[in-house]
């Protein structure tokens, strides 16, 4: 590589693996690291700063002034898949012509693990009896709590039949016994095929469904969530709500009205620090379980996605990049378009 050696920024603490870090240097690039998760708007303005690639592995939600300010910026990578939904500022950044890429399917195991995880830990409400130890002693509930949901035999409803929402349901048809239907744009005979599902069409599904998980992507800015007053409205009276999609899916206030009416208990990986927000996590964690996003976060899943993430990014600054490497294959002619200049290719 000619000239001074450019810069990678990687965010977060954990969830980008040290072998992907090592890759960076490996290809010859300088590593700047701000380890950190929770990132201000100001800070990430600083760290974008003479910076050519970036490896979004925090939980920032980077805005358009971003990327038009980071004038050095080729490559982005998002260690996820929806990229539409956590980047605000992902349609300026097709415009300035930098090259954006996703990690589709690495941690699909893992969130539809996870989903699982809280599918269970709903129908089972057994947070509120967990033992823990007090200034007497060991304090444990006296009595058993309300009955808890078998599983088996309960109709499943899918909203999204992508690489999540099957492996969801082919875990609970296969493996718990439920009956699963699903809805997305269009039907998906693989999906049938591998979770014996039915199609139907949403409103159909939320009033049959006892369980509804969710896998669609993020809503964009002034589009309406997924699950509105109207839907909650559709779902059958004591349903559960699992959403490892993105918590913008979900109006909150809508829903806070609806586990007060209508019995509805959710869990949602993923969460708004807002006063709606505020008001569910009030009901307590038998009602609304809620936690920052953490279905994606296992050691496997971080390994594939982070490694291909920063595979990504260097590709392109290394002008190694293909059409299927990008999300906006035509980032080259933006750029010129936009009046960027390209840095120095191997």
């Amino acid at each position: 590589m000619s000239g001074v050696a450019r810069t990678v920024l990687v965010t977060g603490t954990s969830l980008v693996a040290l072998d992907a870090l090592r890759q960076v240097e490996t290809h010859g690039f300088v590593l700047r690291r701000l380890e950190q998760d929770e990132i201000t708007e100001a800070e990430l303005h600083t760290a974008l700063r003479g910076v050519s690639g970036y490896v979004i592995g925090g939980y920032e939600e980077p805005e358009a002034a971003h990327f038009e300010n980071a004038e050095l910026l080729e490559a982005v990578a998002f260690v996820g898949s929806d990229f539409r939904g956590f980047v605000p500022g992902w349609r300026r950044a097709f415009e300035l012509g930098i090259a954006f890429s996703c990690t589709p399917g690495a941690n699909a195991d893992s969130v539809a693990e996870f989903a699982m995880l809280l599918m269970l830990t709903m129908a089972r409400p057994f947070l509120g009896s967990v033992a823990r130890p007090g200034p007497g002693g060991l304090e444990a509930p006296e009595s058993m709590g309300p009955a808890a949901l078998e599983l088996r035999g309960l109709t499943l409803g899918v909203v999204g039949p992508g690489r999540i929402g099957r492996r969801v349901a082919t875990i609970a048809s296969a493996g718990l016994g439920m009956r699963v239907v699903y809805t997305g744009p269009r039907r998906n005979e693989e999906f049938e095929s591998a979770a014996s599902a039915q199609y139907l069409e949403k409103p159909e599904l939320l009033a049959v469904s006892d369980v509804v998980s969710l896998h669609r992507p993020g809503p964009a800015r002034g589009e309406q969530p997924e699950i509105g007053e109207m839907q909650l409205g559709q779902m059958r009276k004591g349903a559960l709500l699992v959403n490892t999609g993105h918590p913008d899916l979900v109006d909150p206030v809508a829903l806070h009205r609806a586990i007060e009416s209508r019995g509805i208990r959710v869990a949602s990986d993923g969460l708004r620090r807002t006063p709606a927000w505020q008001r569910l996590v009030e009901l307590g964690p038998e009602r609304f379980l809620c936690m920052p996003q953490t279905g994606f976060h296992t050691t496997a899943a971080d390994l594939r996605a982070s490694l291909r993430a920063v595979e990504a990014v260097c590709d392109v600054l290394e002008g190694r990049d293909d059409d299927s490497s990008v999300e906006n294959p035509g980032y080259r002619e933006a750029r010129v378009a936009a009046g960027r200049e390209l840095g120095p290719r191997m």
